[in-house]
């Protein structure tokens, strides 16, 4: 998939949960001259002052004082920085998080990979932080919209359906100007009251149950 997106001229941040981070996914991101800003998880292995252990393990060592405060949105986190190699990579950027009060606890922890080490604290996570919208909309789309249960094979007619379906989607955020879910719903009551109307109408220019029945397929 990767693979298929086009290359930009401008800098590209592939975001991913912490499922993805695999050897080949960075790899190939890096071949397309895309960075990667992911979660991971905390069994992950990395290498400070040359060291070899987990990220839980390190955490457990982790103090107040050697983290810095971060704020994105309304939140405020805690956030150690590590620079250098993971298993999986050279060189990158580490940032082990904790939400600011909640302690040190090494499972309270979140961590998080980019493979961008020019980005501050701030942007990494502010960069990751958009992913959950991208992902509400996937899971919207695969419930809502069917995407998920599509039964063409060819690139041309997925494009196809692809296109159609974020078309659709985008006429409901632009009708009710509020989120995906939101159109579906004004849209999907608007079409309940169009339907009563229709009945209504037909009901009283006369015609029968049945004829009204008949015409909308469910005589």
């Amino acid at each position: 998939m990767i693979r298929s997106v086009p290359m930009s001229t401008c800098r590209t941040y592939v975001l991913m949960d912490s499922w993805y981070p695999s050897a080949s996914v960075l790899q190939t991101s890096a071949e397309r001259g895309f960075h990667v800003i992911s979660g991971l998880k905390t069994n992950r292995i990395f290498y400070p002052q040359g060291i070899r252990q987990s990220l839980k393990n390190f955490a457990s060592y982790i103090s107040k004082s050697d983290t810095v405060l971060v704020t994105i949105g309304s939140s405020a986190y805690r956030v150690y920085r590590y620079e250098g190699k993971l298993n999986l990579l050279e060189n990158a950027a580490l940032l082990l998080c904790w939400k600011d009060g909640d302690g040190f606890e090494p499972k309270q922890m979140k961590a998080f990979l980019s493979t961008d080490i020019s980005l501050s604290n701030e942007e990494i996570l502010c960069y990751y932080s958009k992913r959950w919208d991208i992902e509400a909309y996937f899971r919207t789309a695969k419930v809502q919209l069917a995407m998920d249960r599509y039964q063409v094979r060819s690139t041309q007619a997925i494009d196809r359906y692809l296109t159609l379906l974020m078309f659709s989607a985008l006429y409901c955020q632009y009708d009710s100007q509020g989120s995906l879910n939101d159109g579906l719903h004004h849209y999907r009551i608007q079409k309940k009251h169009d339907m009563i109307d229709y009945i209504y109408n037909q009901a009283k220019s006369g015609a029968t149950l049945d004829q009204i029945k008949t015409w909308l397929s469910v005589a």
